[in-house]
């Protein structure tokens, strides 16, 4: 059984404060809350080995001050900037960590959780408040079975959203 953990990129400055969309880094309540969910995934005992982050700035500054904590192989990965939910899952599948914390965008990264809680056909209220909605700084971590996203048999294992979880 392997562990995916789905996690967006935190609070980023406003298109026009950057040059770019991908030139967008964190605010500093993006930092703050990147930061919390670190120490979130520590305590529900997560121990991811591979991270694959998306070249944007705010999920490579996500990264940074998220899972500083961990000993853990880091890869930034152009095909996640924007990626839709099977590309993140492939990105996965490619892998051969046992445990994969995948930093990336919505909607894609916030549809992969709601399809993933909706296989698992977990109605507590932890998972009903990831379908539909995943906030930014925000992670879900999934046990795995198997290698089609079709039959993953996934269970929802831990899921943390900073306090604030407006997008504005």
């Amino acid at each position: 059984m392997r562990i995916l953990i789905l996690m967006r990129h935190a609070k980023a400055v406003r298109p026009h404060e950057a040059d770019s969309d991908k030139a967008r880094g964190l605010t500093g309540r993006g930092r703050r809350d990147s930061a919390a969910a670190g120490a979130a995934m520590e305590d529900a005992g997560l121990k991811p080995a591979l991270a694959l982050v998306s070249t944007a700035q705010r999920t490579r500054e996500t990264a940074e001050h998220g899972l500083q904590n961990f000993a853990l192989e880091t890869r930034y990965e152009e095909a996640l900037y924007h990626a839709a939910p099977e590309g993140i899952w492939d990105a996965f599948s490619a892998s051969d960590a046992e445990s994969v914390v995948i930093v990336g965008h919505n909607p894609g990264i916030g549809e992969l959780v709601t399809m993933l809680v909706h296989q698992a056909h977990d109605g507590s209220k932890l998972a009903r408040e990831f379908s539909g909605h995943f906030p930014t700084a925000a992670f879900a971590a999934f046990e795995v079975k198997g290698d089609l996203m079709r039959a993953a048999g996934p269970r929802l294992i831990a899921a943390w959203k900073p306090v604030r979880d407006r997008d504005d």
